[in-house]
């Protein structure tokens, strides 16, 4: 019974394409699950910051955070804190600060209100021009 086992698994493991080669193996996956934990522990037991906007996703052993900080410090503080968990091969901080996400909101929210205007100032003419003829 253990034979035919063993000879399954052998199979299995000979039958993958080239295109699944890419693909994490089941120990893997969970040691990404567990890494993701173990960041995401040492993350909220920052004396100093807390990072309740900071999403941890991993794969491979590289852990790529994501999500919102206030100040330069804390985006540098949860790299530095990522990179002390064991396991961790690589980090990809693409944390933004929270300054950057509102400007560019600001932006768009004052490119929203100018085209209402200029839309209101439109039909405002039309209106005009329609009834002056």
């Amino acid at each position: 019974m253990a034979a035919t086992a063993v000879g399954f698994v052998g199979c299995a493991t000979d039958d993958r394409t080239d295109s699944e080669s890419h693909k994490r193996t089941a120990g893997r996956y969970l040691d990404d699950k567990v890494l993701v934990q173990k960041v995401k522990g040492a993350l909220d037991d920052s004396e100093i910051y807390k990072f309740p906007d900071v999403k941890v996703n991993t794969y491979e052993g590289t852990v790529q955070l994501t999500g919102f900080v206030d100040t330069q410090e804390q985006k540098a503080k949860a790299e530095e804190i990522a990179r002390n968990v064991r396991g961790v091969f690589n980090i990809q901080n693409q944390i933004t600060l929270k300054g950057d996400a509102e400007r560019v909101r600001d932006t768009t929210s004052r490119d929203e209100i100018n085209r209402n205007d200029n839309n209101r100032d439109v039909n405002r003419n039309s209106v005009t021009n329609r009834t002056t003829k």
